[in-house]
């Protein structure tokens, strides 16, 4: 049986796969790097609703997808679909349930931030 830390260590390296194909450029290493502090300043909702808004950027879609996936995955609560349904679903959580959730993110993307700086390209190469 597999610990909830081994869980999230396998999703966020699925991710690397699925996702980002292996391949983590700079700029997207240092902004996934950079969504928990987001998350810690703003709160879960506000960060999913900002990371929504600026979906034409890839790393911005992405980093959304990611933590939406895992979110739906682990909380039945959370809506899967459209994305407009999943953001409203945050207003109807529990504060506890909101809270779990946003630890819950926090904690996946510990997982995801190390997987994006061992699969990141350096300008001009592979790493």
């Amino acid at each position: 049986m597999q610990t909830k830390e081994q869980k999230r260590s396998a999703f966020a390296l699925e991710q690397i796969t699925a996702v980002f194909k292996g391949q983590v450029d700079e700029k997207t290493a240092n902004f996934i790097v950079g969504v928990p502090t987001m998350i810690l300043s703003n709160g879960l909702a506000q960060t999913m609703a900002f990371l929504f808004s600026k979906k034409k950027d890839k790393k911005y879609k992405d980093t959304f997808d990611v933590i939406k996936l895992w979110l739906t995955r682990e909380f039945p609560a959370l809506k899967k679909q459209p994305e407009m349904e999943f953001l409203l679903s945050f207003s109807g959580l529990k504060q506890d349930q909101y809270l779990q959730a946003q630890q819950e993110a926090l904690a996946m993307l510990q997982w995801l931030k190390r997987y994006v700086r061992a699969f990141e390209k350096e300008e001009g190469g592979q790493k």
